[in-house]
């Protein structure tokens, strides 16, 4: 189930229930017989990737089902940070990820996504109530939600999520389910790369789009603030092996002609201040690369 962005809190707080927005990585848990792995939302078993986190769920011994739920990993300062998950990928030290559980489709051979969610949060804290690090419950706050909104901002959190307490779960993007940010955020497929000036290394910036309703990428900007020198001449290797002739914007881009174009298939997280007029993003930030999703179904994220 997927969350629906929104540009305000709702009116009748006491028909929802909100936690934290995690930045990190969407995973589904399952838990059979042959023991636990885990799924991306594309459908990749990451279970190899996460070894501690599928001993620590084994160890809790769980009936068979299905946990829902978000991966993060910790920076210095003690918040989710979604470079330091991706480099612990890329380094292969994940010992440090934990894994935050807040749904329960399916569970002991019952199909829990016809059951309201406040009911499935009762069983699901019942059973994670002993649950220690890297298994965690992702903690349900009441309050209202500008002020929990603003808390969460405060406390350097990415924002939270919303959902309506009487919600089935359903796979899909769902209105029952809402995410309110902090900032402007979101994914895009990388189409290219421009050289680096002066004394930086790799390169200078990457060129980015959305598909639209027709399918087609449409260029959306470039972004050039928040790599770090190890960051930077990794892009270029990953691009580099991604290398064509042929723009894979459906329309012209400006300066095209110093542009190294790739095929659409890595998606950057991106930070911004807002959009254009002409549909470009203002003062964008790169946050990482996402692997966890599919380019084709990256499109502008307009809040409701």
């Amino acid at each position: 189930m997927l969350a629906t962005l929104v540009d305000a809190v709702p009116t009748k707080a006491d028909d929802w229930v909100f936690e934290a927005k995690f930045d990190g990585y969407r995973l589904l848990a399952r838990v059979d017989s042959k023991g636990v792995r885990f799924f991306t939302r594309n459908g990749h078993d990451w279970t190899s990737k996460l070894p501690h986190l599928a001993k620590a769920l084994t160890s809790m011994k769980l009936s068979h089902g299905w946990l829902d739920g978000e991966i993060i990993a910790p920076a210095e300062s003690g918040q989710p940070s979604f470079q330091v998950l991706q480099n612990a990928f890329e380094s292969a030290r994940t010992r440090d990820i934990v894994y935050y559980v807040f749904d329960l489709p399916y569970y002991d051979g019952y199909d829990l996504t016809r059951v309201a969610l406040s009911e499935r949060r009762v069983l699901l804290e019942s059973l994670l109530s002993n649950a220690t690090p890297p298994i965690l419950l992702s903690q349900a706050f009441a309050g209202l939600p500008g002020d929990l909104l603003k808390a969460a901002c405060a406390a350097g959190l990415e924002g939270i999520i919303g959902k309506r307490k009487r919600s089935l779960y359903a796979s899909r993007r769902s209105p029952d389910w809402i995410k309110l940010k902090c900032s402007r955020r979101q994914e895009f497929v990388i189409g290219g790369w421009t050289d680096p000036k002066g004394s930086r290394t790799g390169l200078g910036s990457l060129l980015l789009g959305v598909h639209d309703s027709g399918g087609s990428l449409i260029y959306a900007g470039k972004v050039g603030t928040g790599f770090d020198e190890r960051l930077l001449r990794s892009l270029r290797t990953k691009l580099e092996s991604l290398a064509i002739s042929t723009r894979p914007f459906s329309g012209p881009v400006p300066g095209e002609r110093q542009v190294h174009w790739v095929k659409p298939k890595l998606i950057a997280e991106v930070a911004f201040s807002e959009w254009t007029h002409g549909g470009h993003l203002r003062h964008p930030v790169f946050q990482g690369l996402r692997t966890d999703k599919p380019a084709k179904g990256i499109v502008r994220e307009e809040p409701v």
